[in-house]
């Protein structure tokens, strides 16, 4: 049997394999309006499962497991989240029918598609909790089946109706929608603690375990909904002022760097998290801060070779992963909407778990709360002056204030330092890499772009191994040891 953490990464690996090859397809596919209705369709979805449900997933994660139970979950808590949840899906479908029937124009999404964006919702809460469930009972190949299912199939699904019908943007949706659905109800079906929920209306003990639940995420929701919206805030101005096809210029770049950022940065705090918080408890604050430490100088490793290529090759790459349609327009945007994305990662996955070991959660806002600040004050006026070059460099500034300040909180509350020799090393192979792709900046072609990507990456590759980072080796005995 594979170990959790192995099935665990790659599961993820595979589904945000899938889900980059998604995007790819639909960049090309749809026109750029159709493609900017997708991504705010998708946002807002995204935005109100983050304000709603994150938490649930949250307070689930930390409070179902039971070692006493037959099958490992609480089932009073396990009912009483289930009523909460069902609750604020019957609220939102309130809400959705009340604005369909008034006809207004939502965040420029037309009426109808305001059920389409509810159904996506509602199955993206049911795969999230099924995984929170899978992953409390450890059942690792259960999340692995539901987690590849949902991308295989949206995946299948959409390309058969978009190439197949000519559906364009209502095929992706449906494809995203039907898969969802099945691989949920496949989920639900094969998992034993879900054929047992019943929602809890009149017990009282029952109501006593939800306003436990509800006190301890009621502070998940601003928190989530702030950390989530400080990342989409800038498609909402951009859809406000330049029309929905500037979205899909701003946002197709964007996307496709916050996935393979992303996922990187995930696939080692999933493992590592864990560890960290049995550190932290076990040995105490020194070791855990060891740990932290060295996942930072992983991401750096692993995240700057996409900026330096992100920067250096910005033309090429963008005609690679976008398309002619949208790369003349998307390429000044790329080295800076991927340095935003990795200094608003680095904030998540580094400075906020600090703040979440050492339990400051009142820290995990301010860093969103700057950063949108800086957007409500500074967006509307780059747009209308500078355009999508404009909300790129205000999204640089208000991820990287957030990081700063984030940065010197850090410090102050569990002593991370902030600079280090292996830090430099990453520095110096990443400016070694640079200076491998200079020369092929002005490449064009999928063949030659990939040969310089391939070039860059050998030399960086090279520079890391002759360096020999520390901290990478302490974590990856970490991670042989999970």
């Amino acid at each position: 049997m594979a170990r959790p953490a192995v099935l665990n990464t790659l599961s993820l690996a595979i589904s945000s394999g899938l889900n980059f090859v998604s995007l790819l397809l639909w960049v090309r596919l749809l026109p750029p309006a159709e493609f900017g209705q997708y991504t705010l369709i998708t946002t807002t979805a995204l935005l109100v499962n983050a304000i709603l449900f994150e938490w649930a997933r949250i307070v689930g994660a930390r409070t179902l497991y039971s070692p006493t139970s037959a099958t490992r979950i609480d089932p009073d808590r396990a009912d009483a989240l289930f009523t909460i949840v069902a609750t604020f899906i019957l609220m939102l479908a309130l809400a959705v029918t009340a604005l369909f029937l008034s006809g207004r124009t939502i965040f420029g999404l037309a009426p109808h598609w305001l059920w389409v964006l509810l159904l996506f919702l509602v199955s993206e809460v049911a795969l999230t909790m099924l995984n929170v469930v899978s992953r409390a009972r450890g059942e690792a190949w259960h999340t692995f089946g539901v987690i590849v299912t949902r991308s295989a199939l949206s995946l299948a699904i959409g390309l058969a109706l978009v190439v197949g019908y000519d559906q364009g943007l209502a095929g992706v949706l449906l494809g995203l929608v039907i898969g969802q659905a099945i691989a949920t109800i496949g989920g639900i079906a094969t998992d034993d603690v879900w054929r047992r929920l019943r929602l809890r209306v009149s017990d009282a003990g029952e109501h006593r375990i939800m306003g436990d639940m509800l006190k301890l995420g009621a502070p998940l929701m601003l928190s989530s909904g702030l950390s989530y919206g400080v990342g989409v805030l800038d498609r909402y101005q951009v859809e406000h002022i330049l029309g929905t096809s500037s979205v899909a210029y701003y946002a197709a770049p964007a996307d496709l760097l916050q996935k393979t950022l992303g996922f990187a940065m995930l696939a080692v705090n999933i493992t590592m998290y864990p560890a960290m918080v049995r550190a932290y408890e076990d040995e105490g604050p020194d070791r855990a801060r060891t740990l932290l430490e060295g996942n930072a100088i992983l991401y750096m490793a692993m995240c700057l070779p996409v900026v330096v290529a992100a920067t250096v090759l910005a033309g090429p790459v963008s005609h690679v992963l976008l398309g002619a349609a949208l790369a003349d327009r998307s390429a000044p945007l790329l080295p800076l909407v991927t340095a935003a994305a990795l200094l608003r990662l680095l904030t998540i996955y580094h400075f906020q778990v600090a703040f979440q070991l050492t339990r400051h959660m009142r820290l995990l806002m301010i860093a969103p709360a700057l950063a949108i600040a800086t957007f409500v004050l500074l967006g509307p006026l780059a747009l209308h002056r500078y355009g999508l070059i404009g909300i790129a460099c205000v999204s640089l500034l208000a991820q990287g204030s957030g990081y700063v300040v984030s940065a010197w909180l850090a410090r102050r509350v569990f002593g991370i330092r902030l600079a280090s020799r292996d830090a430099a090393k990453v520095l110096v192979a990443s400016g070694a890499m640079a200076a491998a792709l200079i020369p092929f900046a002005g490449v064009t072609g999928v063949v030659m772009t990939l040969v310089a990507l391939a070039t860059g990456g050998v030399v960086y590759a090279g520079a890391i191994l002759l360096l020999r980072l520390d901290q990478v080796r302490t974590i990856k005995a970490k991670f042989a040891r999970t």
